[in-house]
């Protein structure tokens, strides 16, 4: 019937299928459409019928089946307008969908549909052969277009532009329609192109051009400058609250207790914490080493306390003093740097599973 009927056979087809989507497999119908031939359609019908019964599949019936779409594509390939190609790829060819993009791109190429090639190649994610083809096909808005498809590699991104570039420049010697392009995209600035100019090239074709640039380069500086400057004024004020604290002071009642082992704290030395709360040194110590720091910074309370020791025993000059209190500083800041009760290490302590009875220290 494809053969003596191509048209009324496809229509009943259609029609059937409309009424019920499973009346007819295509995938069985494949045979009889590879053996129709458009060249038997009746006067007035130059449409290939088999082309219209499986877009028909494909569109309203929602056939996925990979014979028939392949089958699909390569009637598409071999029709004189590559719109209904390209329109075909962009709706069905992108990421998830139905079509195999690599039969498409075999069929493509056999038949010559370069654009419907770029399209496939950049969905198979081969932007740099997809620009290249593009280029050669002389379709510089192509390319750009398949270059802007890049994502999340800007380094890639800039080398096809350039490329594209290159050939405005080297090969249609148009410097002004290159010079367009750092408009056209946020990639590409006046320093990237300026190689690629000839070394005899007047200098009205990009003057607007370096203008813009250097006044762009002007408002970073001043932007830097600006931000130099907050920088600077954050850090005098951090400066000068550091000072403060330095000559800062808190009083210690006479029956006030050490928070953790609730005895007298000024039985011996302390930490007094601007909260109020205080610490003998040795629990303080002791909790941190058990609860708060790692295994690098125990090592390293450690190696502090040894060295003060070592220099109070040997009894060392005044000179040597600002050493002894720099390591003191250290270990205090490791041991003492916040409040346990109400500080950094007590907010940390919130995520920790209570102990087991019996698994813990006593309270």
């Amino acid at each position: 019937l494809m053969q003596h009927a191509p048209v009324g056979t496809t229509n009943a087809w259609i029609n059937a299928t409309r009424s019920d989507p499973h009346f007819l497999d295509p995938h069985r119908l494949i045979p009889a459409l590879m053996r129709y031939d458009a060249k038997n359609n009746p006067p007035g019908h130059r449409a290939n019928q088999g082309l219209r019964f499986l877009q028909h599949c494909v569109r309203n019936l929602k056939v996925s089946d990979p014979t028939v779409v392949n089958y699909l594509v390569s009637l598409l390939a071999q029709e004189e307008d590559e719109s209904a190609m390209l329109s075909f790829l962009t709706e069905y060819g992108g990421e998830g969908g139905i079509v195999d993009l690599q039969h498409a791109m075999r069929a493509c190429q056999t038949s010559g549909k370069q654009e419907a090639c770029v399209n496939i190649l950049s969905s198979l994610g081969q932007f740099e052969q997809a620009v290249d083809l593009a280029i050669e096909l002389q379709d510089i808005e192509l390319a750009k277009i398949n270059a802007d498809k890049v994502e999340g590699d800007d380094d890639l991104r800039k080398r096809l532009w350039l490329r594209i570039a290159r050939y405005v420049i080297e090969e249609e010697k148009d410097v002004r329609r290159a010079m367009e392009f750092i408009n056209q995209t946020d990639i590409l600035r006046i320093e990237d192109v300026l190689p690629l100019f000839p070394d005899f090239t007047l200098i009205d074709d990009f003057k607007e051009a370096i203008c813009a640039s250097l006044e762009d380069y002007h408002r970073h500086i001043e932007e830097l400058k600006r931000g130099m400057e907050e920088a600077t004024k954050s850090s005098e004020l951090i400066r000068k609250d550091i000072n403060d604290l330095r000559g800062r002071f808190g009083f210690v009642e006479s029956n006030q207790k050490c928070c953790f082992c609730r005895t007298p704290v000024l039985a011996s030395g302390l930490f007094l914490f601007p909260c109020q709360h205080a610490f003998h040194i040795s629990c303080q110590e002791e909790w941190m080493l058990r609860e708060m720091l790692g295994e690098s910074d125990r090592k390293r309370v450690m190696e502090l306390k040894m060295a003060i020791a070592a220099g109070q025993k040997q009894g060392r000059e005044t000179s040597d003093t600002g050493s002894l209190d720099r390591l003191q500083a250290e270990l205090d800041d490791l041991l003492a740097a916040d409040c346990p009760l109400c500080g950094g290490p007590a907010i940390e302590m919130i995520s920790r599973p209570f102990p087991v009875y019996g698994d813990g220290p006593a309270a």
